[in-house]
């Protein structure tokens, strides 16, 4: 299996300092069938193996660790912070 670099789209906007945006390609994953590429959704189908290296892939690229969210039409809001993310203890 050839391993494609991947790919990601940033947009072009004026946003306050500390907020960008970035979205993958299909480019680069292992994902295969429907779901093709780089597939970083867990709830669609795919073969959870495949979803946790695209993942995993996609979090090496950037460098950081992505927090992944379900998206939901509505009216609530979550809200991201270190406890929320994981990546602090609950006090």
């Amino acid at each position: 299996m050839q391993v494609l670099p991947l790919a990601a789209i940033q947009p072009d906007w004026r946003a306050p300092p500390g907020v960008g945006a970035l979205m993958s390609t299909r480019q680069g994953g292992v994902s295969t069938g429907p779901w093709q590429g780089l597939n970083l959704g867990n709830h669609v189908g795919d073969e959870p193996d495949a979803v946790a290296e695209n993942r995993a892939r996609w979090a090496q690229a950037l460098g950081a660790q992505p927090v992944w969210l379900n998206q939901v039409h509505g009216s609530q809001v979550v809200r991201l912070d270190a406890v929320a993310a994981g990546r602090a203890p609950p006090v």
